[in-house]
């Protein structure tokens, strides 16, 4: 027998130095806390370059550093011997003073490390080299008998034997593997900080997939060199392939059978390998038994066993696919060819497009996208993933291929149409015809369908829009042929619901839904699953139901993974601006403010996003006190509209900066501003039912609303509220009928109007419409108030409750406000004295709310109008609007 190596350090300390490597707390509380609690030995299994030797390291500096005794042991092949492998162990214990001194047979130190009780850390690397059936049945010895204070902790490339096992189901091992020692996102990004830019780490975390010895030589080689300037591509980030691949083919492939080494390269060009894929690109039938071995070089291949499928790593593949392409240059764009069909074949076609386009075969991959349904591929992939399915073509072959550039201007409509996009569809139309190819071709009806999308784009140009027509066309066509292609309503029923959401009504928007609702559910169309949730929520708003439509947007669309992970830009947009809105209605400004705010910069001009991102912010700015930021803000978007030639927000803009200058008392801004944009033109044409969009008729409505009253011109108002009511009525806006209950309380006094306005408020839980129209409407709610009988237990007592919880609302609004903006001018009680005076109170009521004498409040009000530079009380109000001391 070779005497051991007891005299070389190199056995019985780390080969790796750790004061450079990335603590690995994570890692070493996970190790030896997993389950069961009653194993004293650990075996930590994973492939070369996963960190074993760095964690076991750290473990036994830190077990050191607490007073813990530590034996290390690097095994070599001569601890197959079980005697040499026994001395061996006996000799680490030696130099922590805990072992026998010179050799020591089998019984002696199992004996010995029985009866230890000080505690004691025993690290095993490389143990692979030494495992065998009888080195294997001395550790399960070890573990058997091993008391308290010893830990034993195994490191191996290997998984374990029968011994060890056997040890595992009398939970006398911890077993854990290289998922564990895997990095995650904030530990590669830590390793790499300093080495590499923020997006050049964050590349380099996602192409490593948490192996560490791949982040540690992107590291060593980016070390002492200047941070690179956020760049794309792998290249940049000077990822060392070669050394990479290298340690793959010496250390991780080197041990594996020659055919799994062959199924490996043949798969290689696959994302997930299952067995249908596997066989239809090997054109054999025997993939399932080796995607079973490839178990045995695991996490840098990750097996389902559930349903035998495998993941390679990111740089296994691409090792793969460069020894493929050296020797059998083709060989991997055959079989990217036959992935790219097979997974057509089975429904998975951006797969299958990217393996066309990777195995050079472009026109291969237009023809899957135009077989597979073209447009009509909107209902089951989702706009999201066909956009990113078309984006792997070139322009150039798009553009060759009608019913592919169909597509894309569907999407630019979508998500953003340009200026020349009208005319280039006419042109598209004009080529598809004087092709002569009949009724029957599909580029013709995808022509037709493709027309209805066209029209969200049109009508942001003209103020005046109709698109019913051409809808009633398109969704005819798609109803005609909906039994052979249920697609065709999935994709055109989605535009009539959204211009009924913009026009309406909504008792038929809400059909239209249902439909939609029972289409997904037959087709499975999950890629737009988050639209019904939208389609809800605007619903459920516009009848006033708040509460429904919050929940629609939090408790089903921000749980849908295709909205979490496939954020469509104008839906991401219309679900932000939907949120802003609730809140706004609530009264809950900050909230709106921060929702309406993060509205991403993008090209969409969808009304909708624009009346939410642009005009409500600007009312919530106002609402806030900002007035001077929310006229500015009007203007942008009114500057915004004309350049880009956007009629009806010019005319929301106009109409809402005519409303605020009248909140402001502003009478010649308002007349100026209302000839300016021609209030009185679009009020016409918002008196025909379902000629403007309803965002716009409540705008203009209110804006000439207030326009009249500041012309003390009530019965003319009187009149827009009726309007306004009957077309709400007749469209199934609730929170519109509110406003004309509003409108109509205040220029004809009707106490019949403001009773049914508390009704709608309190019922769907409307704070910020009531306060918009200011202390006028809240000196009419304490009038109304008062005329209540007291013990009141009818229908009038929930309203009596809302209009004192409005008051409320704003009186505290008004002292806030107030007090903020006014502090170095009014005193606390002239704040007080000026939040009575807003409330239209006489001097003596004053007084005897503050209990004071009518002089004294006659001496606050003296010292008011002087600070004010006003001489009445009616001007004391409309100075106090417009520095924005009122809500």
């Amino acid at each position: 027998m070779t005497a051991p190596a007891a005299s070389s350090s190199l056995r019985f300390a780390p080969i790796v130095d750790v004061d450079e490597a990335l603590w690995r707390q994570r890692v070493m509380d996970q190790l030896l806390a997993t389950p069961p609690a009653s194993a004293r030995l650990t075996l930590l299994s994973a492939p070369a370059g996963f960190g074993k030797t760095t964690v076991l390291a750290q473990l036994a500096a830190q077990a050191r550093a607490g007073g813990e005794q530590v034996a290390w042991l690097n095994c070599d092949e001569r601890d197959k011997e079980p005697a040499m492998f026994a001395d061996n162990l006996a000799a680490a214990l030696a130099r922590c003073e805990l072992g026998p001194q010179g050799a020591a047979g089998q019984a002696v130190l199992v004996e010995r490390l029985a009866a230890l009780a000080a505690p004691l850390l025993v690290c095993i690397d490389d143990f692979e080299r030494a495992s065998g059936p009888e080195v294997d049945g001395i550790v399960e010895q070890l573990a058997r008998v091993a008391p308290a204070s010893l830990r034993i902790v195994l490191a191996s490339r290997e998984m374990p034997h029968h011994h060890l096992t056997r040890l595992q189901l009398a939970g006398k091992l911890r077993l854990v593997d290289a998922e564990l020692l895997r990095f995650n996102r904030e530990e590669a990004m830590s390793l790499l900080a300093g080495a590499l830019s923020e997006q050049a780490a964050a590349q380099m975390t996602a192409y490593a997939d948490g192996w560490p010895f791949a982040l540690q030589l992107a590291r060593l080689r980016a070390d002492g060199a200047p941070v690179p300037a956020p760049t794309l591509g792998r290249e940049a980030i000077k990822i060392p392939r070669r050394q990479i691949f290298d340690y793959l083919a010496n250390e991780v492939l080197a041990t594996l059978p020659a055919p799994l080494l062959e199924f490996l390269g043949e798969v290689s060009v696959l994302e997930r390998v299952d067995v249908a894929a596997a066989n239809a690109l090997r054109q054999r039938e025997d993939s399932l038994a080796l995607i079973r071995q490839l178990a045995r070089i695991r996490p840098v291949v990750v097996v389902d066993e559930q349903n035998w499928s495998a993941r390679l790593h990111p740089l296994l593949r691409d090792y793969l696919t460069d020894a493929l392409e050296l020797s059998a240059p083709g060989q991997a764009a055959a079989l990217h060819l036959r992935a790219a069909r097979h997974l057509a074949a089975r429904g998975e076609l951006h797969e299958a497009v990217a393996h066309a386009v990777a195995g050079g075969r472009l026109d291969l991959g237009a023809d899957l996208i135009e077989e597979a349904g073209a447009f009509r591929l909107v209902a089951t992939e989702g706009a999201v993933r066909l956009r990113l399915m078309l984006e792997q073509l070139p322009d150039a072959v798009i553009r060759r291929r009608p019913r592919l550039r169909l597509i894309q201007m569907m999407q630019l409509a979508l998500e953003g149409g340009t200026a020349g996009l009208l005319p280039e569809f006419e042109r598209l139309e004009q080529q598809i015809r004087e092709a002569d190819t009949g009724p029957e071709d599909p580029a013709r009806f995808d022509l037709e369908i493709v027309r209805c999308t066209m029209q969200i784009h049109a009508s942001a140009q003209s103020l005046r829009f109709s698109p019913w027509s051409v809808l009633d066309q398109g969704v005819g066509l798609a109803r005609a042929h909906s039994a052979d292609d249920e697609r065709l309503l999935a994709c055109t029923v989605p535009i009539e619901i959204y211009f009924l959401h913009r026009y309406g009504p909504i008792d038929r928007c809400e059909r239209r839904v249902r439909e939609m609702e029972a289409i997904f559910a037959h087709g499975a169309y999950g890629g737009n699953s988050p639209w019904i949730s939208l389609y809800h929520a605007r619903t459920a708003l516009a009848q006033g139901e708040l509460a429904k439509a919050d929940r629609h947007i939090r408790l089903s669309l921000q749980q849908d993974a295709n909205f979490l992970n496939f954020r469509q830009g104008s839906l991401n947009q219309l679900v932000l601006v939907l949120l802003g809105h609730v809140a706004y209605l609530r009264g809950e400004l900050t909230a709106a403010r921060e929702h309406f705010s993060t509205v991403p910069a993008s090209p969409i001009r969808l009304l909708e996003v624009l009346q939410g991102s642009q005009v409500e912010a600007a009312l919530c700015e106002f609402a806030l006190g900002h007035a001077e930021r929310a006229m500015a803000q009007l203007q942008e978007a009114r500057q915004l509209a004309f350049e880009e030639n956007l009629p009806p927000l010019e005319a929301l803009a106009g109409a809402a900066q005519v409303e605020l200058l009248g909140r402001l008392g502003d009478l010649a801004g308002m007349q100026a501003m209302a000839e300016r944009i021609k209030l009185d033109v679009p009020w016409q044409l918002a008196r025909e039912p379902f000629a403007l969009p309803w965002v716009l008729v409540e705008g203009i409505a209110r804006a000439t609303f207030g326009l009249l009253m500041a012309r003390s011109e009530a019965a003319q108002a009187a009149d827009v509220a009726r309007s306004l009511q009957a077309l709400a009525q007749g469209s199934g806006h609730r929170i519109s009928e509110l406003v004309a209950a509003l409108m109509l309380a205040r220029a004809a006094q009707d106490e019949a109007a403001l009773a049914q306005a508390l009704t709608i408020g309190e019922q769907a839980g409307v704070v910020q419409v009531f306060i918009d129209f200011g202390a006028e409407l809240m000196a009419q709610l304490r009038g109304w108030l008062q005329q209540q009988p007291q013990g009141d237990l009818t229908a009038s007592s929930s309203q009596a409750r809302w209009a004192m919880r409005l008051l409320q609302t704003w009186e505290e609004r008004f002292r806030q406000r107030a007090q903020g903006a006014v502090a170095s001018v009014l005193t606390p009680r002239e704040v007080d004295v000026l939040c009575e005076l807003a409330k239209d109170h006489a001097t003596k009521q004053i007084a005897k709310n503050l209990l004071l004498s009518p002089e004294t409040v006659k001496h606050h009000l003296k010292a008011i109008f002087a600070k004010l530079d006003v001489k009445s009380r009616e001007e004391a109000i409309l100075e106090a609007r417009r520095r924005a001391l009122m809500p």
